[in-house]
């Protein structure tokens, strides 16, 4: 009776031998896709921080009186070789308040166009007001 019993597991065993190749075979694009889309969404995040960082530096720059030449500068620099894309730069003042809005278009890698436009509004209080 036992020896039955065990010959029929085993045969069960053989009759779905290769079912865990053929699922991981169909989930693998799936857990391919998610991975890629986490890792985009992390460097989309960390170019928003960049974008923010820069964004707060200009304000200061340009609330402390300095040139907006100089701030351009800066911003460049900031960005460094490593990121080539261009960032639009605008400037909005008040009585005592400098504001500066970056824009910066963002491309997932192996994807064409530009799919998301980063933009950061940092402002800064006028110094000596």
């Amino acid at each position: 009776m036992v020896m039955l019993q065990r010959r029929i597991s085993f045969s069960r065993f053989k009759s779905q031998q290769g079912s865990v190749t053929a699922e991981l075979a169909m989930a693998l694009p799936a857990v391919s896709l998610v991975i890629a889309v986490t890792l985009g969404a992390f460097a989309l995040q960390i170019e928003r921080m960049k974008l923010v960082d820069v964004a707060a530096m200009a304000a200061r720059a340009i609330a402390r009186g300095e040139a907006e030449d100089e701030v351009r500068r800066l911003i460049s620099e900031s960005v460094g070789s490593a990121s080539p894309r261009e960032i639009e730069f605008e400037l909005e003042t008040s009585e005592n308040l400098t504001c500066v809005i970056l824009a910066q278009s963002f491309e997932l890698p192996g994807l064409t166009g530009q799919l998301f436009e980063l933009v950061e509004n940092q402002c800064a209080r006028k110094m000596g007001l």
